[in-house]
């Protein structure tokens, strides 16, 4: 595993000296920490982290509520936590936490915690682009139809007839055939 940039908010100040440790000595960076969730996102904001771990009972902002703030930024969570309840756990579930450590916790759980909570972070993530990617092009492919469907309509051929005519003239003009699309479309509604 790739050395991480971590953020560790924890409001018990040896419980955070004992994690910085265990995660300096697997080879990670600890790029900020602090004692309560309003500072922890704020750090978020400045350093950016590839992950943050958090107590779930911290002042100011508890853990959950700061990993949702996080989870905006794009930044996955491990929560580090003394309570083990089921409605702590399902708030924790609520909000896309990524790892759940109840304490104490031993140096060997957390940083396999930490490993497969960011693999999984990073497969959720290109799922996400895949998602937007497949997204996109279904969005081309229906632009690219109707403005087949309008151009075959329009030239009284066979839509067929009309995607071929349509590939050569965005080529003769050296665009997209999705920008021809868009221009077909523009051009019928403006009739």
């Amino acid at each position: 595993m790739k050395s991480l940039s971590l953020l560790i908010a924890e409001d018990e100040v040896l419980t955070r000296a004992d994690i910085r440790a265990m995660v300096e000595r697997a080879g990670h960076i600890v790029c900020g920490e602090c004692g309560n969730g309003k500072r922890a996102i704020e750090l978020a904001r400045q350093m950016l982290p590839d992950m943050a771990i958090l107590d779930v009972m911290m002042p100011e902002l508890d853990g959950i509520e700061t990993a949702r703030a996080l989870y905006s930024l794009n930044i996955p969570v491990v929560m580090l936590t003394a309570y083990s309840q089921p409605n702590i756990v399902k708030r924790a579930e609520n909000v896309y936490v990524c790892g759940y450590l109840v304490k104490p916790v031993s140096e060997q759980n957390l940083m396999a915690t930490l490993r497969i909570a960011y693999a999984r972070w990073r497969d959720m993530q290109s799922m996400r682009q895949e998602l937007a990617e497949t997204k996109e092009l279904l969005k081309q492919q229906k632009t690219i139809a109707r403005a087949k469907a309008l151009f075959a309509n329009a030239q009284c051929i066979s839509e067929h007839a009309a995607h071929q005519q349509m590939i050569q003239d965005a080529m003769q003009h050296r665009i997209t055939l999705v920008e021809l699309s868009r221009q077909i479309i523009s051009a019928r509604a403006a009739k």
